[in-house]
């Protein structure tokens, strides 16, 4: 079990809170090679992936893979993103169905799978806090600081908005039973229950937040409590990583080439989200410029990113204590990203 990071119930800078965390890591220099003859780039293989909540930012990366390219020149066709639903849907997703590989929340993977018996982590995914910001209606004057909320929305059960909606109220120092948490089904209907007035907060869609900023006043924003927070990782199942390890590497490979598209070009990212989502290009541009500024993606592993989605599982009253060593396998990483792993845990990745 990872070393609790909010032992001081108060915001605190992100860099005090995670430098004793740091100097646990072992960083790595794991090697990886070509993609292999299962992802041959003059033969691609076709393929759907899964990502949770593929209208929020966690499509940003995987769109800009799919249309530039950058699946395609490592031998994967990525030919459907399949929105998930968050938490334990999109991982049922993964393990039930023909999709073989996707972007799953950390709390889900732990839930589902603590001993890494079925499942692997590949990838780095989304490792900021960006847009994780809980917003009230700007026509309810009860809610003006995080202290007022009594009731506040997540998704669901194993989301990243479920661990953050325990953490958040800890690090502000909020006493343990004055909020009601809510789930709410999805990030649609948080919204649909904030407009109600069913609950006092909830987190929205950072594009409609961009588009409808007279609506609604931020009361918690995530990023102002946490500079690292594991939302989600680039998953799949140990057998698929087994029999499919070329595939893999070209997913890891094509999402890290997106990542540093999108901080070389937002816009052109932004004209895809926008096109995807179905939103103006100036919201999009604001999202996408924004979550490059934050670090919101990455394509290698971040510990402290980790650590902080596992605080947030144990909040959860969660007794999964998960064998990261086993869960993250650092073999499908590109060489220039950053293998490192969790304190205790060695490479064991072919070279």
């Amino acid at each position: 079990m990872l070393t609790s990071l909010s032992s001081a119930p108060r915001r605190t800078h992100p860099g005090g809170r995670f430098a004793g965390l740091a100097a646990l890591l072992v960083v790595l220099s794991g090697c990886s090679g070509g993609p292999g003859p299962d992802a041959d780039p003059a033969a691609p293989v076709t393929i759907d992936v899964t990502v949770s909540a593929a209208a929020e930012i966690y499509s940003i990366p995987w769109l800009v893979a799919q249309k530039q390219g950058h699946f395609e020149k490592y031998g994967v066709i990525v030919e459907n993103i399949v929105p998930g639903k968050g938490g334990s849907a999109t991982m049922r997703t993964l393990l039930d169905g023909d999709i073989p590989i996707g972007e799953v929340s950390y709390p889900s993977i732990v839930q589902a799978d603590p001993t890494g018996a079925e499942l692997r982590v590949v990838g780095g995914g989304t490792q900021g806090p960006y847009p994780m910001n809980f917003y009230a209606l700007a026509s309810n004057t009860r809610i003006n600081a995080i202290q007022d909320v009594r009731r506040w929305a997540y998704t669901r059960p194993n989301s990243a908005t479920d661990a953050l909606s325990r953490l958040i109220p800890k690090l502000a120092g909020i006493p343990a039973g004055r909020i009601e948490r809510i789930s709410s089904g999805g990030i649609g209907e948080g919204l649909a229950l904030l407009e109600a007035g069913s609950v006092d907060v909830a987190m929205l869609p950072s594009i409609v937040a961009e588009q409808r900023p007279q609506d609604f006043k931020l009361i918690a924003s995530s990023p102002e409590y946490l500079d690292r927070f594991l939302q989600s990782t680039i998953t799949t199942t140990k057998d698929y990583a087994a029999t499919n390890p070329g595939v893999v590497r070209a997913i890891t490979a094509g999402y890290t080439d997106a990542v540093a598209s999108i901080d070389a070009d937002p816009l052109a990212a932004a004209r895809l989200y926008a096109e995807y989502s179905g939103f103006d290009v100036d919201a999009a541009l604001k999202v996408v410029e924004r979550a490059a500024a934050a670090r919101t993606w990455g394509g290698g592993f971040d510990p402290v990113s980790v650590a902080s989605a596992q605080e947030g599982v144990e909040l959860s009253g969660s007794d999964r204590d998960p064998d990261l060593c086993t869960l993250f396998d650092p073999q499908f990483l590109p060489a220039e990203v950053d293998h490192s792993l969790p304190g205790g845990c060695s490479d064991t990745s072919s070279s």
